[in-house]
């Protein structure tokens, strides 16, 4: 591992085994079938959150996800303009659904992967050339300052 990776880790580390591995497979499955250009990490207050895109900006992201000490939503910031034929997307506001991602079952479906591939092609549309596709997924980490209120390694399950 390097050391972004070994930070990575370490943030998803007091959500225990089960979390953090779903988390990384997670993590593995949209950078390897979508190829973003950045990978934005930000390690908050309740959570951890990791966001995939071609700009910086943490809402030209196609979908994040939001690691939680029982469950990862799996985020969409144009939620709200997808195709969502099986209703797997939850939420009522003006842009923003997600998938509630418990296990690899929930990861491997089939409308969870066209949810990804439709959010990223509606992200890419209007970008500049220069922000489209890359060969390599720039991983830029963000910390969120605040009192963490995340379980410890003992209370994770």
């Amino acid at each position: 591992m390097n050391e972004i990776e070994d930070q990575i880790e370490g943030y998803l580390l007091p959500f225990g085994e089960r979390i953090s591995s779903l988390a990384q497979e997670l993590r593995k499955t949209i950078i390897n079938k979508t190829k973003p250009k950045y990978e934005l990490v930000g390690d908050s207050i309740i959570s951890v959150n990791i966001g995939y895109g071609f700009t910086k900006k943490a809402w030209d992201c196609y979908c994040a996800i939001i690691v939680y000490s029982k469950h990862i939503n799996l985020s969409f910031p144009s939620g709200a303009l997808l195709s969502d034929p099986k209703g797997l997307l939850v939420g009522t506001g003006k842009r923003i659904r997600h998938i509630k991602i418990s296990n690899v079952e929930d990861l491997n479906k089939p409308e969870v992967h066209d949810l990804i591939k439709e959010a990223r092609t509606i992200a890419i549309e209007d970008l500049e050339e220069d922000h489209k596709e890359s060969e390599t997924v720039t991983t830029l980490i963000k910390p969120i300052s605040g009192i963490k209120k995340r379980p410890n390694n003992s209370q994770a399950s």
